[in-house]
């Protein structure tokens, strides 16, 4: 929406805000499968029922390679998702794409419980991965679409608090059933996926509207301002968010910038967001977040933690207060200080943890030196969730405006999922004993490359806070440098003779000294 009037009081939102609380639910899937997978792993029924004996220990166990295909495919399902939603969401609306998504869930959660075979248990979360790459996409985009411009931020916040909370109620499942000596131990907390898009599918149908901008660029205007006045009241006066989104979407049919792959390769300006989106995106996978929430319990089990399942709620329940931490912050201080602030000492935490973790491989290692570990990973966890978790997703949704938007969301949301996939099949093999055997050496890698995203956020990100996206685009367009974002002085207006708001705004546009 539009920015929000300075005298319109947030409460008066309300109804804004409470659907997107209710969109923002599709990021319980997400965190639920990574965590509650991630846990099934060092389950010993999991491990008979597919894994392999092993001589040496005379037991069943999970391959480095098997842990790498079960684990990661799923990314390659949500990469797919990610690159196709475009088309999805363009067809069907973003509302739409959450409802397919809700039915694709079911399908790859019923393949996983009923399946008794690897090729089912795969196909399941690749089916499953589609979903949820779907999900990445459209959720950010929906929450920047509805959400009052002066608590965007911290309503596509919710995106990455409610991945937390999947997080810990995945880790809480599999610890109420890691005793089963049944499949059930694997089972239950593979079905408790059916309860989240039950919930999602009921909340859209009954209370949220598709995206107004969605239902304006397929030119139904009265359904656009049915949308505004059912997020903003029935008595609420929407015509002004009504024309802006309308203008916009005028102005660019005027220039001739119709959507399309090319235009995001010719065009300097759009190239620009989709190299930010993307490089954005990679570099928090670069962080290393991937390698404890896709293999917590198996790390901590294997530096030689008791009760790895204790450790791995309790980790995921100290980001909470983070990531709320962060939803007040990031409207007040934006979106560049909180990547930099958090980005430091996360990469300090990292660097520690591998600095000790090479007591780990000595003789006799140290019960102090499993604990420091432990302990820089809780640190580690805090400061992504206070500004690496959930700012990347805020950025990515704003950032990915004008024409192109859907495809801009989409090559930085795929490209999360990419690299992401990347994480989850080189770990096992840089991890495992069986492999290059490298432990909490992973650091290093990990803590250089947090290190230069810190450095890229510095010199080349530009700060959205504060600003509805037809202003962000507009500083796009005008090819406003990163260091100007938050001091260029914007009038979207549109003159007496009605000229298009981007010709006036290029004649007012002020740098503020």
């Amino acid at each position: 929406m539009a920015a929000s009037p300075p005298t319109e009081s947030i409460l008066s939102q309300w109804r804004a805000i409470v659907i997107c609380l209710i969109a923002a639910m599709g990021a319980f899937q997400f965190g639920y499968d990574t965590s509650y997978f991630s846990g099934i792993l060092v389950m010993d029924a999991f491990a008979e029922h597919y894994g392999t004996f092993d001589a040496a220990t005379g037991a069943m166990v999970v391959s480095a390679s098997r842990q790498s295909l079960v684990t990661s495919i799923i990314n390659v399902g949500e990469f797919v998702g990610a690159v196709t939603a475009f088309w999805i969401g363009q067809s069907i609306g973003l509302k739409g794409g959450l409802l397919l998504a809700c039915i694709i869930v079911v399908i790859g959660t019923t393949l996983q419980v009923a399946g008794t075979a690897l090729g089912l248990l795969i196909a399941g979360r690749l089916v499953l991965g589609y979903a949820v790459g779907l999900i990445s996409n459209f959720v950010p985009l929906y929450l920047a679409d509805c959400a009052p411009a002066r608590v965007r931020g911290a309503i596509v916040s919710m995106y990455q608090f409610n991945i937390g909370l999947g997080l810990i109620i995945g880790v809480c499942v599999d610890y109420s059933t890691k005793e089963r000596t049944d499949t059930g131990a694997f089972r239950i907390p593979m079905a408790v996926q059916y309860i989240f898009p039950i919930i999602l599918s009921s909340g859209l149908l009954l209370f949220c509207p598709e995206s107004p901008r969605w239902l304006a660029a397929k030119n139904r205007i009265d359904d656009c301002t049915a949308a505004l006045r059912r997020l903003k009241g029935p008595d609420a006066d929407v015509q002004a968010d009504a024309q802006a989104i309308v203008q916009m979407l005028h102005q660019e049919s005027l220039a001739g910038e119709g959507s399309s792959w090319r235009s995001i390769i010719k065009s300097s300006v759009e190239l620009r967001k989709a190299y930010l989106g993307c490089a954005l995106q990679a570099l928090q996978q670069g962080t290393g977040i991937n390698f404890i929430t896709g293999y917590g319990p198996y790390f901590f089990t294997v530096i030689g933690i008791e009760n790895p399942f204790i450790i791995q709620v309790t980790l995921y329940v100290v980001g909470i207060p983070a990531t709320w931490i962060s939803q007040y912050g990031i409207e007040k201080m934006g979106r560049r200080p909180f990547l930099l602030i958090s980005g430091i000492p996360m990469a300090a935490a990292l660097m520690i943890m591998a600095g000790v973790g090479l007591n780990l491989q000595e003789a006799n290692p140290t019960l102090a030196a499993s604990r420091t570990v432990v302990a820089m990973v809780f640190v580690y966890m805090i400061f992504f969730s206070f500004g690496w978790g959930p700012t990347v997703w805020v950025v990515c949704s704003e950032i990915a405006t004008g024409h192109n938007r859907n495809k801009l969301m989409t090559l930085s949301t795929s490209t999360n999922w990419f690299f992401n996939w990347l994480v989850s099949f080189v770990f096992p093999y840089l991890f495992n004993a069986d492999a290059a055997n490298l432990q909490t050496r992973v650091g290093f890698i990990y803590g250089s490359l947090t290190l230069a995203a810190v450095a890229w956020v510095f010199f080349l990100l530009p700060e959205p806070a504060g600003r509805s996206l037809e202003e962000i685009e507009f500083l796009f367009e005008s090819r406003v440098p990163a260091r100007k974002f938050s001091s260029t002085k914007v009038d979207l207006s549109a003159n007496a003779e009605g000229e298009a708001p981007k010709a006036v705004a290029l004649a007012d546009i002020e740098h503020v000294n």
